[in-house]
């Protein structure tokens, strides 16, 4: 039984704390976080090693998931691996591309697994995509919602849209040559929403937009591609698929009507929990049982893209031609 370590337990370290109970090959062993406090309230049992310290855990453990905040990531990280520990680590790895690219190198130096928490990877629906899109023209993606104070600090780009980029990314499977960017603040120092055009070398367009400041929330992602229109939703694990759609004005003799006809499936998704499936991936990339999911270079090639976007709208330039 691999023995598990858990660092930070702020809203995300949560969610992996309350799934470890029902893995069978997971011992948590150890847990981490700067709050005594928080670290009273989180502990599991007499035999879960408690400390405010991260480097005491580290020889008590077989691999670590770091879900500390962003800033912390890479030394925390990097002392990880240099223990000889294998990684799992919330999304983003680090702010800094060169940081993320050290990270990697040390643990295929030293044989270990690093991984990036992406989850909406692997959503079921997502898992549906790889199955039916291909070739697509013209992908929108929505990630909105309300604000919330907690993250008035993280930046919307690598909180909230690194989810997308990394998605499209692999949908489209072809370098991006253009990136438009906007965004604004409304309620915190940082842009509470931005849109971002992204233009492939292959003429496809993917549109995004993310928001903190939209009262109804929308996890949404739509993809037109020949013969056929892709609507997913990401909260409810839902795909429905159109096709042969036709639409025709219909004059009467005092109104005109607007008539649209398609054919509609309903994909059957299997609903899991993301995050148990991401935890999942990950062990049996310890256990060497699987190979990894998605390969560094996408790992790095979403990372470059998503910090890219973030400068071009902290700067205010708006557009810039890009090779991702």
């Amino acid at each position: 039984m691999l023995k598990m370590g858990l660092i930070g337990l702020g809203r995300m370290g949560k969610y992996h704390l309350n799934l470890y109970d029902s893995m069978r090959d997971i011992h948590l062993k150890a847990l981490c976080d700067v709050d005594e406090k928080t670290l009273l309230n989180a502990s599991h049992g007499n035999d879960v090693f408690a400390t405010t310290d991260y480097t005491e855990l580290l020889d008590k453990v077989d691999m670590v998931t770091v879900a500390a905040p962003t800033s912390y990531h890479f030394k925390i990280v990097k002392d990880c691996l240099k223990a000889g520990k294998h990684v799992l680590v919330e999304k983003p790895i680090t702010t800094n591309l060169q940081e993320a690219e050290e990270l990697f190198n040390i643990a295929a130096k030293k044989n270990l697994v690093l991984h990036i928490g992406h989850v909406e990877r692997f959503n079921g629906a997502v898992q549906e995509l790889k199955k039916i899109v291909r070739n697509p023209f013209l992908i929108e993606s929505r990630r909105v919602g309300p604000y919330d104070e907690r993250v008035k600090n993280d930046s919307i780009i690598l909180d909230l849209m690194i989810h997308d980029i990394d998605i499209i990314l692999n949908i489209v499977g072809k370098d991006v040559i253009n990136v438009e960017a906007k965004g604004s603040k409304v309620y915190s120092n940082l842009p509470d929403f931005a849109s971002v055009n992204l233009i492939f070398e292959n003429n496809a367009v993917a549109n995004i937009i993310v928001s903190r400041i939209t009262q109804k929330k929308d996890r949404t992602l739509s993809i037109s591609q020949e013969d056929t229109f892709v609507f997913l939703d990401y909260t409810n694990q839902d795909i429905n698929i159109y096709r042969k759609g036709s639409s025709q004005h219909i004059f009467g003799e005092r109104e005109l009507r607007y008539k649209n006809e398609y054919i509609t499936e309903r994909l059957f998704v299997y609903k899991d929990n993301p995050l148990m499936l991401e935890i999942r991936h990950f062990v049996d990339c310890v256990k060497g049982n699987v190979l990894r999911m998605i390969p560094v270079e996408h790992e790095l090639r979403s990372l470059k893209l998503a910090l890219k976007v973030d400068d071009i709208i902290s700067k205010k330039e708006g557009r810039c031609e890009v090779h991702a």
